[in-house]
């Protein structure tokens, strides 16, 4: 079994698959109730920071362009009609416990509600996402499943 094999039998064996349109109908109400663990609303306050577009002062900010990109990059309901919910307790734990760090390096959105836990989305279309997300979310896992 090869790298790209072995990451596809942990994806399909490990995660259920939820379609965003349920999740839609379930949270149409209550979108604040889908938390966002990755990436933090504080990392994109950085960025506008570091790029001199807004001056830090977060808590008294009027202007909304900070917010918009951050619902952009990291909506409450991604683009792929999927999200993905981690079946065992111990990918579970380690995504929590590396939200940040799985966005960072593979473009993966944490998301957390209390009826679903923990769950995962990709707010793209139109390429492989095996190749863009699982197999770095593999790799950063240290998954060795493959010859």
């Amino acid at each position: 079994m090869d790298e790209l094999e072995a990451c596809k039998l942990w994806i399909q064996r490990d995660f259920s698959m939820i379609p965003t349109a349920l999740i839609e109908r379930a949270y149409a109400s209550y979108f604040e109730d889908i938390k966002i663990l990755a990436p933090t609303m504080d990392i994109i306050a950085e960025e506008f920071i570091a790029k001199g577009e807004c001056d830090g002062n977060c808590e008294y900010c009027t202007d909304y362009s900070c917010e918009e990109y951050y619902y952009h990059v990291a909506p409450r309901i991604p683009m792929w009609g999927w999200v993905f919910v981690p079946d065992d307790p111990v990918d579970q734990r380690w995504i929590k416990n590396n939200a940040q760090e799985i966005y960072e390096k593979t473009g993966i959105i944490v998301y957390y509600t209390d009826e679903i836990g923990l769950y995962l989305g990709i707010n793209g279309a139109g390429y492989d996402f095996y190749e863009a997300h699982w197999l770095p979310l593999y790799r950063l896992k240290g998954l060795k499943w493959h010859e």
